[in-house]
């Protein structure tokens, strides 16, 4: 069975309550954002990407685990700080983000906290989930950053504040060129992912359920003066 299909880039047309998940990868220049994505939609890795300026997305269709369909809006920014600007803009709205970074590369871990205050500042969703990622695996042998460092970084910045579900799922390593565990990673977005619509759902129930056409039966105590309704 293929459980996962792409849709055609830049489209959507899913109903409301079966809305895309808006899925933004961050991190800095050359972590591996495009590896990762072009790896997990289109089975392709090259050593040669050249850098993202902006943003931009593909739509892809996951089958969960309990069969489910959910369609991810995947978009990779720019990691030059030039382009951030620019990158912010495209962060509004987003319902899960992936922070990633290089375990060769000291600095790009040490940046995490910077992409995650301004996502957090600008996507405008309370209720966004986020997942670490430290890519790369194929260079274990030169790594300068442990697994160890980014569990800690999650359970300091990530746990408290509500942005993270579960430590042994939400914090990964993968290899975009091995294609080591890309798609375990997208699968569990399409996991939050679901859970968001199923929440949406709900929303939407408990809320055409209040009758607003109807007036108020109030009803008035003689002995209190105090007002009740229905």
């Amino acid at each position: 069975m293929n459980e996962m299909t792409p849709l055609q880039s830049g489209t959507t047309s899913s109903p409301k309550t079966n809305r895309a998940i808006k899925v933004v990868l961050l991190g800095n220049q050359s972590v591996g954002k495009t590896s990762i994505r072009s790896q997990f939609v289109h089975r392709y890795f090259s050593t040669s990407y050249k850098a993202t300026i902006g943003a931009d997305f593909l739509s892809y269709r996951i089958r969960t685990k309990d069969q489910h369909l959910v369609t991810l809006q995947i978009w990779d920014t720019a990691g030059q700080e030039r382009f951030n600007a620019v990158s912010k803009a495209f962060y509004r709205g987003a319902d899960i983000a992936i922070l990633v970074y290089d375990i060769t590369n000291p600095e790009s871990f040490y940046d995490l906290s910077m992409w995650l205050d301004n996502f957090i500042m600008y996507c405008n969703n309370s209720r966004v989930s986020l997942l670490l990622v430290g890519n790369k695996l194929d260079n274990s042998t030169i790594r300068q950053i442990s697994f160890r460092q980014a569990v800690e970084f999650a359970n300091l910045n990530l746990v408290d504040e509500g942005l993270i579900d579960d430590l042994k799922q939400d914090v990964l390593e993968t290899s975009a060129k091995n294609y080591h565990d890309v798609e375990k990673l997208f699968k569990r977005c399409g996991e939050l992912g679901y859970r968001k619509l199923t929440e949406d759902t709900m929303t939407s129930l408990n809320f055409d359920s209040v009758d607003v056409g109807n007036p108020l039966n109030r009803q008035h105590s003689k002995s209190s003066g105090w007002f009740s309704c229905c």
